[in-house]
């Protein structure tokens, strides 16, 4: 497979902050998330480099099943996991006409809902939690960032989905990740005063880990966190740092070429599409079935994006959505992409990629087409 080089360098990777996307699945359920924008892309690889992914050497092994296992796998790239307490965390604040409300109003009923079936439910939080390793020495290249969902989208499917509690962590300097999916958390939450949810879960040395969470396991979390681990929209961006109101818990990753692989998922389809030179990509990777996702769901990006002139990159959008559409293989200048990693470069691939997906990434016009708009199976190859 042959990567080419793709995109430019990025200054200032040690600024350390976080942004965040949840996925959860409970043991006998499974649901789709999505994550929308991510980071630009980075310095290519020499001309005719080969390889099949960005992941170091040695550094993924299959994914264990259990979670504690996979903790343990985690803990040389990004220290050890942390205790959630869910009362900790900063609300997601849900608002009527600009109004905090603490009763789910239904869905599609508030202001700025999830993007994900438009869940109102009021009590879900977010907490970012500095790395550190297990003697408590700090990682200040590391960040964890756990969320405690009070879900409120039973109706949808006519089942109760249970509440769910999820963390991703993140080196900053390597791109290693960590997704932790929900287990069954019950015996540890329980819902509290205004619809919160809390409880304190168990850390990773307690053998109760395993009940509270799990690896991923058969399903590609980067179906959803496509672009970089960490989702943004106005629903997560509304949960604040308390000791920075100004800023969300999730902020943005900075700077245009972040690394980004999972640990123990090195089959893991990790590409994106690229033009070079298009606007919506002078800061950020796209994830276009997460896209789907987010405008199945009333959401226009043309409203939203670029911050400063929304509206002002259309064409640059309707390109990608056209790229999209066709298939890179099908558009002249627009290319398959995988992220930097360690010392890997990134760049663009070719259509000997081994690790593309049979049910994501897969254009509308592609036999099958994988819609933003479906929830995943459970088998996610």
């Amino acid at each position: 497979m042959v990567v080419r080089p793709s995109g430019r360098r990025s200054a200032g990777r040690r600024v350390y902050v976080a942004a965040f996307g949840g996925s959860r699945r409970g043991r006998r359920r499974t649901q789709w998330v999505a994550v929308l924008l991510g980071v630009a892309l980075g310095p290519g690889l020499a001309q005719g480099q080969s390889l099949q992914q960005c992941t170091p050497e040695g550094a993924n092994p299959p994914m264990p099943k259990s979670a504690r296992a996979y903790a343990a796998m985690c803990e040389p790239h990004l220290g050890v996991a942390p205790t959630v307490d869910c009362g900790q965390g900063a609300r997601i604040r849900i608002r009527q006409d600009g109004r905090e409300i603490f009763e789910d109003p239904g869905l599609h009923a508030c202001d700025d809902g999830s993007l994900q079936i438009g869940d109102c439910m009021p009590g879900s939080s977010l907490q970012r939690h500095e790395g550190r390793n297990a003697d408590g020495s700090p990682r200040p290249e590391v960040v964890w960032v756990s969320f405690c969902r009070h879900d409120g989208r039973d109706d949808v499917f006519n089942v109760d989905l249970g509440d769910s509690v999820q963390m991703i962590g993140y080196n900053y300097e390597t791109g290693a990740t960590c997704f932790f999916e929900s287990g069954d958390n019950s015996p540890w939450t329980h819902i509290g005063e205004n619809n919160r949810l809390l409880g304190v879960l168990p850390g990773p040395d307690d053998p109760e880990f395993d009940d509270a969470y799990m690896p991923a396991g058969g399903i590609q979390c980067v179906r959803c966190h496509q672009a970089d681990p960490f989702i943004h929209n106005p629903w997560i961006k509304s949960a604040r740092l308390p000791e920075n109101p100004r800023q969300p818990v999730v902020p943005v990753l900075p700077g245009p070429n972040p690394p980004y692989y999972v640990v123990g998922a090195p089959t893991w389809d990790m590409r994106t599409i690229h033009i070079e030179g298009n606007g919506c990509l002078g800061c950020h990777r796209i994830a276009m079935e997460t896209l789907e996702e987010f405008t199945g769901d009333f959401w226009d990006p043309n409203e939203h994006m670029p911050p400063h002139d929304p509206g002002s990159l259309a064409a640059d959008l309707e390109a990608l959505e056209q790229c999209w559409a066709d298939g890179p293989e099908n558009t002249p200048g627009c290319d398959w992409v995988v992220p930097p990693a360690g010392d890997c470069a990134g760049g663009v691939v070719g259509p000997d990629y081994p690790h593309a997906a049979e049910r994501f990434n897969r254009s509308p016009n592609s036999a099958p087409h994988s819609s933003g708009k479906r929830w995943m199976t459970r088998d996610e190859k």
